[in-house]
């Protein structure tokens, strides 16, 4: 482990608890990023998938100033596995590239560990293959579908939607190196993600 960072991906269904987890990481000082935020940035104006994604989908997803109208789009994007897996293709390589960029900057800065929050990752994906470590965040149903329509205001049906799409690939357990659930008190999840920041830390 001697002057080489460990880079960890923490995975999970849409309201599982990803976030929560980044949070108690970011308490404990290690850097850490939210790749659906920096998926959203390079998709900006400007920025490096914008054009690709234009280009690919056409103008009608763009909103009166120009910008990617998210709501329209990710309604597309989830009615359509052709059209995800194009948009997957045109945005997943620039985020491989933002992890490896980041993690170059911690290991210069002599970082122990750095964390990436996705809901996608696995190790079959580019970024996950990248990753030391993999930690699956878990849920129940029930449990995502009350905190994704309290905290995102989001329809029942469209949750039900994303969550089949994420199930599927959540499956295979052999996809990660690390499964805690979150169905518990916040102070129960935290002291299993301690748990496991203790396993590869040492």
């Amino acid at each position: 482990m001697k002057n080489k960072i460990l880079k960890i991906g923490i995975s999970g269904i849409i309201g599982s608890g990803k976030s929560e987890a980044i949070k108690f990481f970011k308490w404990k000082r290690f850097p850490s990023y939210d790749l659906d935020e920096i998926s959203k940035k390079i998709m900006q104006p400007g920025e490096s998938c914008y054009k690709k994604i234009i280009k690919t989908f056409g103008d009608e997803i763009l909103d009166k100033n120009k910008k990617i109208n998210r709501e329209e789009f990710r309604k597309i994007i989830f009615n359509d596995d052709n059209k995800r897996l194009k948009l997957n293709s045109i945005v997943h390589p620039e985020l491989l590239k933002k992890v490896k960029e980041f993690s170059k900057i911690m290991n210069s800065k002599k970082k122990r560990l750095i964390f990436f929050e996705g809901a996608l990752i696995n190790k079959k994906t580019k970024i996950g293959d990248f990753l030391d470590y993999i930690i699956l965040i878990k849920c129940t149903k029930k449990n995502i579908i009350k905190r994704v329509k309290d905290r995102d205001h989001v329809h029942f049906n469209e949750i039900n939607t994303i969550f089949n799409i994420q199930n599927e690939i959540h499956k295979k357990k052999d996809m990660y190196d690390f499964v805690v659930t979150n169905n518990e008190k916040i102070d129960v999840f935290r002291t299993k993600l301690n748990s496991i920041l203790e396993k590869i830390s040492h």
